[in-house]
């Protein structure tokens, strides 16, 4: 995963692996091994989280993250996140894109996820 900043600088977190169950498992979210690289391993908050979207509140919050506070997408919400990469795009609207690293979306040019086949 990967965040560039308006000033072309790159950081990046890598793990060792990155997999998500099946519908049936509600897409939940498996990381494996260590975090290594720039941003901070703040995923691993997300980590063992099934997936929630608007119409389907798999979060551990008494509310319903992705419907709430602006936030509109699908992603492994906790108690609502420290990362979320799945949000409306505007620097005003995206807020924790990667916290504590990267605190609001003003600074960010894109972001990337890749996973590649074991």
């Amino acid at each position: 995963m990967s965040i560039t900043l308006q000033n072309g600088t790159t950081l990046y977190e890598m793990y060792d692996g990155f997999s998500v169950s099946n519908e049936a498992g509600k897409y939940q979210l498996l990381l494996e091994g260590p975090a290594t690289g720039t941003l901070g391993d703040e995923m691993t908050y997300h980590d063992l989280m099934n997936f929630s979207t608007p119409d389907r509140d798999n979060d551990l919050w008494s509310g319903h993250c992705a419907a709430a506070h602006d936030l509109r997408g699908g992603w492994w919400f906790n108690h609502c996140n420290r990362v979320y990469f799945n949000g409306r795009w505007s620097p005003e609207l995206w807020n924790r894109p990667w916290t504590p690293t990267v605190k609001t979306g003003a600074s960010v040019r894109g972001t990337t996820m890749m996973i590649r086949r074991n």
